[in-house]
């Protein structure tokens, strides 16, 4: 059985978003919504610090390219998207290191590490929500959810 690779993504987003011993406000209201935005039953996310989920194996788990690039992107976005107190860079040591490690793990080019890098920070200082980004990240811009994640009853037009 393959695993879901939006839950993977999540899971991703948790691991970046942890990787520095704390989760900021904006992580968590991210992390928070992220599951019912995206329909998965899943709606409790395991925050303890002290059970991280290696991002290397989380990595293999995605096989398609496209959802290994979409992967690079959420790290990017999670990781720039708050900074800690006394973080003198962007990306703090601590989630660069965990950054560092996805990317290794994940079969994305030099060319589409920059491109992807650029193209979050560029979102980035758009300031748009986060969530949304990470939507657009997951779903492509403006998509819509795989109509198999979406309740029964949800309306289609």
């Amino acid at each position: 059985m393959s695993a879901n690779p939006q839950k993977v993504l999540l899971q991703i987003a948790r691991c970046i978003a942890l990787s520095d011993g704390t989760i900021s406000d904006e992580e968590d209201r991210l992390l928070k919504d992220l599951p019912e935005r995206l329909y998965l039953e899943e709606s409790t996310p395991d925050y303890r610090p002290n059970q991280p989920q290696s991002l290397t194996e989380l990595a293999k788990l995605l096989t398609n390219h496209t959802d290994q690039c979409t992967a690079v992107r959420v790290a990017c976005l999670v990781a720039g998207v708050s900074r800690n107190p006394g973080d003198n860079a962007d990306i703090n040591a601590k989630e660069r290191t965990a950054y560092r490690e996805l990317i290794a793990a994940l079969q994305v080019s030099d060319e589409e590490l920059n491109e992807i890098q650029w193209a979050a920070k560029e979102e980035l200082q758009q300031k748009p929500s986060l969530l949304n980004m990470i939507l657009d990240a997951i779903y492509g811009k403006d998509g819509w959810p795989d109509q198999a994640l979406l309740p029964p009853d949800f309306p289609m037009i």
